[in-house]
C-alpha cells in the first residue's frame, strides 16, 4: 500500500457538476459553462480541487446529453468552445483540475459517424454493432437491445436507448477515433476523463445469447425488466476491453491525466471494478457498493471497500441514483457523518453538487419528469430527475427564468453560510483538514470498534463514528489526544455523532 501521495489525483477532492443544474447565466433555465465559471469562487472556498463535468458536448439531449452527436463541440445550450477554454483557464488559475465525461460506449443516432454507417457502403460501415438476426441481449433502458434499420436492412445494438447506438470497439478505427477525441481535449487542457459505463464497450463477436440468471431477482424481476433476466457475459466485461484501456492509459500518461471508470452493474455489487485498475489500465474505478447499502450496513460496506481497493473512490451520491438525503433520510447528522468518513479515509472523495448543503431528493409530478427512463417506467420508477434539481444557491438563485426542473430547496448555500453548525460549513472544514493533511489520501486503515485509526510517520488519527442512537464514551486515547473536529459539542459521543482526534 502507498504511504504518501505521488500523483495529483491521489489528493484530489472531486466535485461533480451536473451542468444543466448548476448555474444559469442566460435566463433560459438551463445551467451553462459561464455559470460554472461564476461559481468557481464557491468551489475554491469549499476546498475542492478537481471538477468533473457531466456531458456538455453537442447533443440532441434525448438522454440529457449522454447521447453525443459531436465529441469535439460544446452544445450551444451550455456555451461555446471558447467558454470551455475560459473555464479551463479559470479553474487552473485556482489550482483546480477539470475532468470531462467520456461517453464512449455509444453516440447519438444523430452523430455523423452513425449517419454514414447507415448507408453501409462507406468507410464507417463497420463503426457500430450490426446484426441481421438479433439475439437475446437486452437494453438497460428496457426492451430488446436491437432496433431494426430500413436503411441497412439490419439491426443495430443499443445498450441504452434506441437513439444511442453502440460503437463497434472490435474495429480499430473506432479506437483511433476516440483516442483522437481524447487528445483533442487533452491539448485544450482537460485533465482527464470519467469513463461512462466503460465495461460495456466490447461485445462478443459471435453475438452469443446471454445465459439466464438463476436467482429470485432474475426470474421474477426479469419478467418486468429484461436486463436483469440474464448474466451479462457476452455483452459486457469482455477480455478485449483490456487492450482498449491500455491504449487509453498510454495516451493519458502523456498528459499526466487521470482516467476514472464507471462500471455498469445491475446487481449493484461492482465486484469487477477493481480488475480494471492498475498499470496499463485505469487509475481509479467507481465502486458504488456503499451508495447502495442501508444505513445499518454502512460500516461494513465502507470497511470492505477500503480493504479491497488500494485507491477507492468514495462516492455517496451522483446523477443516476437518489441523493443520500433520501436513501439514509432518518438518521440525524447523517450528512455530517458521511462527510467525516469521506474526508478521513484513503481514496478519492467525489462530492456531488449540492451535497455540501445536503440538498434533498426532489419529488416530481408526472408532468414534471423529463428523464426518458422515468417517462418510460412511471409510476414504478420515476427516473433520475429527483437527484438533478437546480442547485440551491439562495440570493440571486440558479436562474432568472423558469428552471428546467423545479427548484424546491428551502435550505441554501447563502443561508447555511450563516449557520455555525450547517452541513456546508462542516464540509468546508473537513475538506480543509484533508487538504492540510495530504497523507490522509493514501495508506492503510485499521478498523476498530466504532470507527478506525489511520497511522502515519509522526502521528495517528482516531476517527470515532456513532452510527446509532445510544451514547458512547470518548475512547481513552482520544481524551489524551488533540481533538481536530467533532460533530456535536459534547463531552461524549452523542447519538449519531463523530469526531477526529490526533493521538
Amino acid at each position: 500500500m502507498k504511504t504518501e501521495p505521488t500523483q495529483w489525483w491521489h489528493t484530489a477532492v472531486v466535485y461533480q457538476i451536473y451542468p444543466r443544474s448548476f448555474q444559469d447565466t442566460t435566463g433560459n433555465g438551463v445551467g451553462d459553462l459561464q455559470g460554472i465559471i461564476e461559481r468557481l469562487d464557491h468551489l475554491e472556498w469549499l476546498g475542492v480541487n478537481t471538477l468533473w463535468l457531466s456531458p456538455v458536448f453537442l447533443s440532441p439531449h434525448k438522454d440529457m446529453g449522454y447521447d453525443i452527436s459531436d465529441y469535439c463541440q460544446i452544445d450551444p445550450l451550455f456555451g461555446t468552445l471558447e467558454d470551455m477554454d475560459r473555464l479551463l483557464e479559470s479553474a487552473h488559475l485556482r489550482g483546480m483540475k477539470v475532468i470531462m465525461d467520456g461517453v464512449f460506449n455509444h453516440t447519438s443516432d444523430q452523430h455523423v459517424w452513425f449517419k454514414d454507417c447507415l448507408h453501409g457502403n462507406n468507410d464507417r460501415s463497420d463503426w457500430y454493432v450490426w446484426s441481421t438476426k438479433p439475439n437475446n441481449w437486452q437494453s438497460a433502458f428496457g426492451g430488446s437491445a436491437w432496433t431494426y434499420s430500413k436503411e441497412r436492412d439490419a439491426y443495430y445494438l443499443h445498450t441504452f436507448a434506441s437513439s444511442q447506438p453502440d460503437l463497434n470497439w472490435s474495429n480499430p478505427e473506432v479506437l483511433n477515433a476516440i483516442l483522437a477525441v481524447q487528445r483533442f481535449w487533452y491539448e485544450r487542457g482537460v485533465d482527464g476523463f470519467r469513463l461512462d459505463v466503460f465495461n460495456a464497450y466490447c461485445k462478443d463477436p459471435l453475438f452469443r445469447n446471454n445465459p439466464r440468471r438463476h436467482d429470485l431477482i432474475g426470474w421474477i424481476g426479469g419478467i418486468f425488466y429484461g436486463y436483469i433476466r440474464h448474466e451479462h457475459i457476452f455483452d459486457r466485461d469482455r477480455p478485449e476491453l483490456f487492450g482498449v484501456l491500455r491504449s487509453f492509459r498510454t495516451l493519458a500518461d502523456q498528459y499526466n491525466a487521470v482516467l476514472i471508470g464507471e462500471t455498469l452493474d445491475e446487481r449493484f455489487q461492482y465486484l469487477r471494478a477493481r480488475e480494471y485498475v492498475g498499470p496499463e489500465k485505469l487509475h481509479c474505478a467507481f465502486d458504488f457498493s456503499v451508495l447502495h447499502s442501508s444505513w445499518n450496513n454502512l460500516p461494513q460496506a465502507i470497511q470492505k471497500l477500503t480493504q479491497s481497493v488500494e485507491l477507492p473512490t468514495l462516492v455517496w451520491s451522483n446523477h443516476d441514483f437518489p441523493r443520500q438525503s433520501k436513501r439514509w433520510s432518518n438518521c440525524p447528522n447523517r450528512s455530517k457523518i458521511m462527510t467525516l468518513v469521506q474526508m478521513t479515509l484513503p481514496g478519492v472523495p467525489v462530492v456531488y453538487y449540492g451535497e455540501e448543503i445536503d440538498m434533498p431528493e426532489g419529488v416530481l409530478t408526472r408532468s414534471e419528469i423529463v428523464d426518458p427512463v422515468g417517462e418510460r417506467w412511471y409510476p414504478f420508477f420515476r427516473g433520475r430527475d429527483g437527484s438533478r434539481l437546480p442547485m440551491a444557491w439562495g440570493g440571486d438563485g440558479f436562474t432568472t427564468g423558469s428552471s428546467w426542473l423545479p427548484d424546491r430547496s428551502k435550505s441554501t448555500v447563502q443561508s447555511q453560510g450563516k449557520e455555525y453548525d450547517s452541513p456546508l460549513l462542516w464540509m468546508q472544514r473537513m475538506i480543509t483538514l484533508r487538504n492540510e493533511h495530504p497523507e490522509w489520501s493514501v495508506g492503510n486503515v485499521e478498523w476498530v470498534e466504532n470507527g478506525f485509526v489511520r497511522h502515519f510517520e509522526q502521528y495517528s488519527i482516531r476517527v470515532v463514528i456513532n452510527w446509532h442512537k445510544h451514547r458512547l464514551p470518548i475512547p481513552q486515547e482520544c481524551r489524551t489526544g488533540t481533538m481536530l473536529a467533532k460533530i456535536q459539542d459534547t463531552s461524549e459521543i452523542s447519538p449519531y455523532d463523530g469526531g477526529i482526534w490526533k493521538v
